[in-house]
């Protein structure tokens, strides 16, 4: 779980730098990995489609639901990391 956690706050400090300002290209490509291992975090297979698949387009969806699941679940969690993440962020973008 604390590896979960851990890609949990890099989520949001990507969902916050993307509120704050525009992200770069590497940016860009950080987040989307760290949004497909949070998702594939809830796909009940580790047997993964090939990328750009309809299976493998349904097992996002799937892992996406779960972890909006987990959100509603764990909402002193989240509120901790989205708190976190935000003040990492302000400071960087304010310094």
């Amino acid at each position: 779980m604390s590896d979960f956690l851990a890609v949990l706050a890099l989520y949001y400090i990507c969902d916050s730098t993307a509120a704050l300002r525009p992200m770069s290209g590497e940016e860009v490509l950080r987040c989307t990995q760290t949004y497909e291992t949070v998702k594939t975090y809830f796909v009940p297979s580790f047997d993964l489609a090939p990328r750009g698949s309809l299976a493998r387009f349904e097992q996002m969806q799937h892992g996406y639901l779960g972890f909006k699941s987990w959100e509603a679940d764990n909402p002193d969690i989240v509120a901790d990391l989205r708190q976190k993440a935000e003040r990492a962020i302000r400071v960087g973008f304010e310094g």
